[in-house]
C-alpha cells in the first residue's frame, strides 16, 4: 500500500491538493483511504459532497471489537473518508486527536495488507507539535509531500517538514517533492527554484491559480469532479502520477537550512549571500575570547557588512570587477587559511565581549596576516 503525506502551511490550499489527489487516485482505479489530520476536520467535505464528518475520536468510545467499517465512511465516488477531529480552538492538543486516531487504526486493522491500494494523509502546519508529526513518527506515512507557495513563511514550513523528514528518515519516511501552489501566476519562480535546490527537493508541481477552484470550494466539490477538462485538474492528474510512480528507494536525503541560514538567504530571495561568516559559533574563540577552539570546525555562512550598520545589505555583483578578481579574497586557499580563519573569528568574538574594539582587533590582524587582511576593515568585526 502506498501511503502518501500531504504536509504544508495553514491556508496554503495543502487540503484541496490532498482532497484532489485523491480523487484522481480513485479515477485511476486505486483504492483510496483519505484521512484528515486536522482539528477542523474538514479535509474529507468535498468528497462527501459538503457533509461535515464527525471525527473519528468522537465517534469510537471502544475499540474492543472494533471492524473496519465501524471508522471509515465511504464517499459516493467509493473513497473511504476519515477525520482525526481535535478539541476546539484554544482547547486541549490537537495533535492527540491523530495520536487517538492511530490507536483506532490498529484496533480496527484498517491499514491491513491489501484493504487499500492507497493511503492519504492531510496534516495540518509545519509539524511544529509531535502529534501533527504522528504519521511520521509511526511508521504509517512513507512519502512527504509538501505543498507550498512562493511566500516565503509558506517556504520557512516547508524548510521545517523538511526537517521532520530528516527526523522520521529511520521510520522508512522520505520526501517525494513540494508542490507549488501559486498565489500569483506572474511571480518570479526563480526564488522558490533555488530555495528547492537549497533543501535537496524536486519541484512535482506547479499548481496556476485559478477562479476554478475558488467555485469548486463554494460548491463543496473536487475541482476534478467540478470541471474535469480545466487546466488544473489536468496538473492534479499529472502530479498524482508522479507521485505514485516516485520510489522512495531512489528518494534524496533532504537538506533543510538551519533557522538563521533561512533567514539569511531569505535576504537575497535563497541566491548564495555574499561574504565573510555572518555569525559566529559560541565556542569559536581563541586568544582575546578566552578560549582556543579551532575556527575550522566552525561552519560558516559568508555574509560580509553593507557600506554602514544601517544600510541593507545588498547581494553582490553577479560579473564581479576584474580588478576585484584579481584580487586574493581574505578566505583564499593557502597554508595560512586556517589560521587566518581562527584569528578573525576570535577578533569578532573579542568584540562581542567588549574586550577589544574593531580598529584594534583589525590591527592585529592585518599585522599577523598582512595579505589576507588587506581588504578588510574595522566593520567586519561588528556582528
Amino acid at each position: 500500500m502506498q501511503r502518501i503525506v500531504f504536509f504544508g502551511k495553514g491556508g496554503i490550499g495543502k487540503s484541496t491538493v490532498a482532497t484532489n489527489v485523491s480523487v484522481a487516485l480513485q479515477r485511476m482505479g486505486q483504492r483510496v483511504l483519505h484521512v484528515g489530520c486536522d482539528p477542523k476536520h474538514d479535509s474529507t467535505v468535498p468528497l462527501l459532497g459538503g457533509r461535515l464528518l464527525k471525527p473519528v475520536v468522537d465517534a469510537i468510545e471502544s475499540t474492543v471489537g472494533l471492524r473496519p467499517e465501524d471508522v471509515v465512511v465511504r464517499s459516493p465516488d467509493g473513497i473511504d473518508c476519515v477525520e482525526a477531529g481535535g478539541p476546539e480552538a484554544g482547547v486541549g492538543c490537537g495533535g492527540r486527536g491523530i495520536t487517538r486516531m492511530m490507536e483506532i487504526f490498529s484496533a480496527a486493522k484498517l491499514l491491513a495488507p491489501g484493504r487499500y491500494d492507497t493511503a492519504v494523509y492531510d496534516v495540518l502546519g509545519d509539524v511544529v507539535c509531535g502529534g501533527f508529526a504522528a504519521p511520521l513518527r509511526k511508521g504509517i506515512g512513507e512519502k512527504v509531500v509538501i505543498v507550498t507557495s512562493e511566500e516565503v513563511m509558506a517556504m520557512y514550513a516547508a524548510n521545517n517538514i523538511a526537517k521532520a523528514v530528516c527526523h522520521y528518515a529511520e521510520n522508512g519516511i522520505v520526501l517525494a517533492g513540494i508542490i507549488v501552489n501559486l498565489r500569483d501566476n506572474n511571480e518570479d519562480r526563480a526564488p522558490l527554484e533555488r530555495f528547492a535546490k537549497l533543501i535537496n527537493a524536486e519541484i512535482l508541481a506547479w499548481v496556476p491559480r485559478d477562479p476554478v477552484v475558488r467555485e469548486a470550494e463554494y460548491r463543496r466539490v473536487p475541482v476534478s469532479s467540478y470541471a474535469p477538462q480545466s487546466a488544473i485538474a489536468g496538473v492534479i492528474r499529472q502530479v498524482t502520477e508522479r507521485i505514485l510512480d516516485f520510489d522512495p528507494k531512489t528518494a534524496k536525503r533532504p537538506t533543510p537550512l538551519s533557522e538563521e541560514d533561512f533567514y539569511l538567504y531569505t535576504q537575497f530571495k535563497f541566491a548564495e549571500p555574499p561574504r565573510p561568516a555572518a555569525r559566529v559559533a559560541e565556542t569559536t574563540l581563541a586568544e582575546e575570547s578566552g578560549c582556543g577552539a579551532c575556527a575550522t570546525e566552525t561552519p560558516l555562512v559568508e555574509l560580509r557588512r553593507s557600506a554602514s550598520d544601517t544600510e541593507p545589505v545588498r547581494a553582490p555583483s553577479p560579473t564581479p570587477a576584474p580588478a576585484a578578481a584579481s584580487t586574493p579574497t581574505p578566505f583564499s586557499d593557502n597554508g595560512h587559511e586556517a589560521s587566518f580563519r581562527r584569528e578573525w573569528l576570535a577578533g569578532v568574538r573579542a568584540v562581542q565581549l567588549g574586550r577589544v574594539r574593531p580598529e584594534e582587533a583589525l590591527r592585529r590582524l592585518q599585522e599577523r596576516f598582512p595579505d589576507q587582511a588587506s581588504r578588510l576593515d574595522a566593520r567586519e568585526f561588528r556582528m
